[in-house]
């Protein structure tokens, strides 16, 4: 059984960080999600000195029991951002929900290089043809859909980190196979880590 709190500040690797579980703290989030995604975020941070935060939703037509387009679409995102934008590395983070609707959707965040790309519109274009390309059905562009960070500003990383805290919360997880995951991130090393 995982952990979940309903507290609204989190610390993660010694920083305290505030996270949305809502006015009356009603939502739960697994604090486990929350500092796998801090931590692609500090990592982003730590290689570039300007980095984008973009947000947006992806629409499946049907539901499936795994996350096979999701993957397809992460691996094609790669070769695009390599292609179009010369980028070597980017984070991520996803998260599988469903609720009223009887097939599943993801709430995705890209942590990008913010000198190559700095305004969302044509790579929400290119997004939105790979996620149709993979198989799902649509790509919804959201309100206040990115964030910048330059220099690693706590307060922009602080806005950041509380929008993604949404895709930690309880619910809306769990409708799914057993070997299939509700989220999951990128894997990026802190340049200012040591390897053993």
């Amino acid at each position: 059984m995982r952990y979940l709190t309903n507290s609204p500040y989190l610390n993660i690797d010694g920083q305290i960080w505030e996270v949305n579980t809502g006015s009356n703290q009603q939502y739960k989030i697994c604090p486990k999600h929350m500092k796998a995604v801090i931590n692609q975020l500090n990592a982003m941070c730590s290689y570039h000195k300007r980095v984008m935060v973009l947000f947006f939703n992806l629409s499946m037509p049907t539901y499936t029991e795994n996350n096979s387009e999701i993957s397809a679409f992460i691996g094609a995102v790669r070769s695009m951002l390599a292609r179009e934008y010369s980028m070597k590395r980017f984070g991520y983070g996803w998260v599988r929900e469903m609720e009223k609707a009887k097939q599943q959707h993801y709430h995705v965040a890209l942590f990008l290089d913010g000198k190559q790309i700095l305004y969302p519109d044509r790579i929400l274009g290119l997004l939105e043809s790979l996620w149709l390309a993979a198989g799902g059905s649509c790509l919804q562009r959201v309100e206040h859909c990115y964030y910048r960070i330059v220099d690693n500003d706590f307060q922009a990383q602080q806005q950041a980190i509380y929008r993604l805290s949404y895709q930690a919360k309880e619910r809306g997880k769990g409708y799914r196979a057993k070997q299939a995951k509700d989220y999951s991130t990128s894997r990026l090393k802190s340049r200012h880590s040591s390897s053993p």
